[in-house]
């Protein structure tokens, strides 16, 4: 028998279309109110779906291994190695797990420095927002092929660094004396070099290309 067509039938596919892309998150922090604010701060964002939140090292494991999600945030804090430790656990486990640290912009230094290997990236929080959560979230392909690395520039490796620092083109550029349109400049190329279109894509592609470590 031959389907009919109805507007809600079609109406239905599209919703289940929709179901089938949503990403799943899972949130580690120790703090309440930091991980139920950014579980707040992505409900309803476009392509998000499944939340979970988790407050201890075991949790997380326990939630990811019963419930693999695709993607993983863990805050740190500065003077807690909490965050890094649980992300390490959690990898030790499950290497394909995507893993993305956030945090303050004391909390910088914390996370490249006590970098685990397999971390996907680092996005710091910006006046108690956390705007960019979302687009590291969605469903991007940033997987760089397994040929050489793109080439940098020195130049666009410390642009690099300044967004893996969290810095913004105008803090960038006052630390290596460029404009603020020189520093704009240097970030499409690295765009177009990484094959990526924003920065949280371009610092997670540095680090899976070994340009940031």
């Amino acid at each position: 028998m031959e389907a009919v067509f109805s507007p809600r039938n079609e109406r239905d596919r599209e919703e289940s279309l929709e179901v089938a892309v949503a990403v799943a998150i899972l949130i580690y922090a120790q703090r309440p109110n930091m991980r139920h604010g950014v579980a707040r701060s992505l409900q309803g964002a476009p392509g998000i779906g499944r939340i979970e939140c988790a407050a201890t090292a075991d949790e997380l494991v326990s939630k990811y291994m019963r419930s693999p999600t695709d993607v993983v945030l863990v805050a740190v804090q500065p003077g807690e190695p909490s965050g890094p430790a649980a992300a390490a656990r959690l990898l030790s486990i499950a290497p394909d797990a995507s893993v993305i640290m956030f945090g303050s912009s004391d909390a910088v230094a914390v996370a490249t420095s006590t970098l685990v290997p397999g971390i996907g990236g680092f996005l710091q929080k910006y006046d108690g927002l956390y705007p960019e959560l979302a687009i590291a979230a969605a469903p991007h392909d940033v997987a760089l092929p397994d040929a050489e690395p793109p080439h940098l520039s020195e130049r666009e490796l410390q642009v690099l660094w300044g967004m893996a620092h969290g810095k913004r083109n105008l803090q960038i550029g006052a630390d290596l004396a460029l404009s603020e349109d020189s520093i704009k400049t240097h970030c499409k190329r690295i765009f177009r070099k990484l094959g990526v279109h924003d920065r949280a894509e371009a610092v997670a592609a540095g680090f899976r290309a070994g340009l940031l470590s």
